[in-house]
Parts: C-alpha cells; sequence; structure tokens
C-alpha cells in the first residue's frame, strides 16, 4: 500500500481550519495566504527549498501563522540559509512561544546559530524595516529586530517609509550579540517658495487662466440662428399643408388626405424642433458670460494639520 506523508496533510487541514475560522470580510486575504502556503509545499516536493521558503513567508506575511513561520524557517534550514533560518526561528520564538512544536524548533535552530554566527538586535525609534546590503531580511516594520549575520561586516539599513533611510556599518563575530540603534530620519518639509518667503501670509502661489464664467457667446448666437431657420422651415411647411388641405376641400380623394395628413405631422414636428431650440438657446442665454472677461485661478500649496494641502482659488 502506497503511504502518505501526513506532516504536510497535518498542516493543511490545520490551515483549512484557520481559513474556515475567519470571518467572510478577509476570506481573499485568507484564500491568498493558502495559496502562497500550497505553493511552497509544491515547491519543497521539487526540492527547490529556498522558493518554498519565500513562498512559505509570502504565506505568513498576509496572513500571520505558525505553521507558515514554521515551514519557513525548516525550509531555510534545508536551503543551507542558517542565518535566515535563525533569524525566522528568533521571531517565531517571540510570536508563539506558548506553542510546543514552535518553540522547540526555534530553540533548536537558535542554539545551533548561536554557535556558528553573531546575532544584532536592532531597535529603531519608530518601525522599520531592514536591509542588509541591500537585500530585505526584515520586510515588516516593527520597532525592534534580531538579525543573526555571518562573521564579517556589514551595511546595515533601516526604512521608515518614503526616502527615509538611515544607514550603519556593523561587523559581526560568532558567538557575540551586538546592540544598533536607529533614529528615524525627519519628514522632509516642503521648501517655500520665493514667494511664500517675502509673503509668509500667503500660501498660495496665483497662476492666471483665462477661464470664463459661463458659456462662449457664440453658443446662444448659434442657436438663435438655428432657431430662425428651423422658424423659417416650419412657416413653409405650415402654409404648404395649409394647401393641400385647401386642394383636399376643392376635390376630396383618399390620396389627398393621406398627403395632407403626412404635411401636417410634418410641420408639427418642424414647430416642436422650433420650440426646443428657442427653449434651449433662451436657457444658454442666461449661463452665457456676455463680458468675456477672465478670471484669476489661483493653485498653490498650504500647510494643513495633516500634511500639506493644495488650495485652489478664484478671484472675479
Amino acid at each position: 500500500m502506497r503511504t502518505v506523508n501526513s506532516r504536510p496533510a497535518r498542516v493543511a487541514a490545520m490551515l483549512l481550519v484557520t481559513l474556515l475560522a475567519i470571518p467572510t470580510a478577509s476570506a481573499d486575504k485568507a484564500t491568498t495566504a493558502a495559496r502562497a502556503f500550497s505553493e511552497g509545499q509544491q515547491a519543497a516536493l521539487e526540492g527547490d527549498h529556498e522558493r518554498a521558503a519565500e513562498r512559505y513567508e509570502l504565506a505568513n506575511s498576509i496572513m500571520p501563522s505558525k505553521e507558515a513561520l514554521r515551514s519557513a524557517v525548516r525550509a531555510r534550514l534545508q536551503a543551507n540559509q542558517l542565518a535566515r533560518a535563525a533569524t525566522l526561528a528568533d521571531e517565531l520564538l517571540a510570536q508563539y512561544a506558548s506553542d510546543e512544536p514552535s518553540s522547540k524548533l526555534a530553540n533548536q535552530v537558535l542554539a545551533d546559530a548561536k554557535a556558528k554566527l553573531g546575532v544584532v538586535h536592532i531597535a529603531c525609534s519608530e518601525p522599520c524595516s531592514v536591509s542588509i546590503g541591500g537585500r530585505a531580511v526584515a520586510t515588516t516594520a516593527k520597532p525592534r529586530h534580531a538579525l543573526y549575520l555571518a562573521d564579517g561586516t556589514h551595511s546595515v539599513e533601516a526604512g521608515f517609509g518614503g526616502d527615509r533611510v538611515a544607514t550603519r556599518s556593523i561587523t559581526t563575530r560568532v558567538g557575540e550579540a551586538t546592540e544598533l540603534a536607529f533614529e528615524a530620519p525627519p519628514v522632509p518639509a516642503v521648501a517655500p517658495s520665493d514667494r511664500d518667503a517675502r509673503h509668509p501670509d500667503r500660501g498660495t502661489q496665483p497662476v492666471e487662466t483665462p477661464t470664463r464664467r459661463g458659456l462662449p457667446r457664440y453658443v446662444p448666437i448659434a442657436g438663435a440662428a438655428l432657431t430662425l431657420v428651423a422658424g423659417g422651415v416650419a412657416t413653409w411647411s405650415s402654409l404648404d399643408t395649409q394647401s393641400a388641405h385647401d386642394d383636399y376641400v376643392a376635390n376630396p380623394t383618399d390620396a389627398k388626405f393621406d398627403d395632407g395628413r403626412s404635411k401636417q405631422l410634418r410641420t408639427n414636428i418642424l414647430w416642436g424642433a422650433t420650440a426646443a431650440l428657442g427653449i434651449g438657446t433662451a436657457l444658454a442665454a442666461v449661463w452665457t458670460d456676455w463680458s468675456g472677461k477672465p478670471r484669476e485661478t489661483q493653485l498653490g500649496l498650504a500647510p494643513g494639520r495633516t500634511g500639506t494641502l493644495l488650495v485652489m482659488t478664484r478671484r472675479f
């Protein structure tokens, strides 16, 4: 009989139980995490342990779980990446110390790492992410991190969002613990313009744009012209209809009756169109800027309670 490895099956079952317990609003997030975990399992079966670790870490970043984090630790070990495995094990122990399988695995990995690597305890003045030599090793922003590194000098970068990055160089030695503190760089301030420097009470810079208050004058003029044309055509149609009526009265036939009704319908449509054009022209005249004078629009930056605001004002 064919045997089945029970460990992936148990992990998948535990993830399924976790997924069923998640509210509906988080279903998409949980589904994405479960997909990443499944891809990690597939990569592990194919022997690609580094990719497996990456997918497990992705699953844990989307939806944190001790199963995903434990799997990431094991995959890093199988990929011979003890430093990364120890860094993840430290996080596993910090978050799931009360879980026996998690604490047992984490302590085993950390015991091995302390005999072969150095540890750097990083403290940031505000939550930060950490990179070593330009490679991200702690993407989750936290005020404290513990990184295990091989002997040597390393460039440590702490990211505080945006372009705010602090860099320090540190030398690590086997079995030694080093403390490293980062102060978050200040948030860049928006430099005031020359006009603001001369007039500190003004927060905007005027930019004149030739905008109008309403419709251009040619709109109602064109509407009036179209109304006159439509009225002229409707008048001609009325006279033609009257002529057809007189002709039918003088000599009634079915053909002349049908012709008269057709012309009457045409006349009604033409007068209706004329009335619509007249009303539209009158409304356009109300909303037309007959003066043609431009107004000044001011655009600029002004300080707000939550940051810099874009301000637009108009002067008529």
